[in-house]
């Protein structure tokens, strides 16, 4: 009898060990799609800003805004390719606009802030527990530009 006690008790502990790496394995597994996820999103915010750094005019700057920027929403599907409309997007860039009219020109301040549009499983549980609608920030900056009149 003690014998089978034993080898119960020892299965039990083998079965909390593979658990527990089982659960450790899942958790890096979603950590590295996170932190692809991450570079990703810098490399296309970077690119945005990149381009408002480029901009000459204060009219091609709003055209650039309204146009290519869509009016301050870019939407990307699960491949990073940018798609026109929200009910496929996996990611989302938001930008905001705020203009600061000088003398000698104007001054275009843009905040970044890139976005998925769903939580990562087993990373964000505790922040959804707290906040039912939240949603994960990949990247935020700021970037601005001052035109000339």
């Amino acid at each position: 009898m003690l014998p089978l006690v034993e080898i119960l008790i020892s299965v039990g502990i083998f079965a909390v060990a593979v658990v527990l790496t089982l659960q450790l394995f899942l958790l890096s597994s979603f950590l590295g799609h996170r932190t692809s996820d991450v570079a990703k999103a810098i490399f296309e915010a970077q690119n945005v800003a990149e381009h408002i750094k480029s901009v000459r005019t204060g009219a091609e700057m709003e055209a650039y805004f309204e146009n290519d920027l869509n009016g301050g929403v870019i939407y990307y599907d699960g491949e990073w390719e940018k798609i026109s409309e929200a009910g496929g997007a996996v990611y989302r860039l938001e930008i905001k606009m705020d203009k600061t009219g000088q003398n000698s020109g104007s001054l275009y301040n843009f905040a970044l802030e890139l976005y998925k549009t769903e939580p990562y499983p087993f990373i964000d549980e505790k922040k959804l527990e707290k906040d039912k609608g939240y949603i994960p920030m990949l990247v935020s900056f700021d970037a601005s530009k001052f035109v000339l009149s």
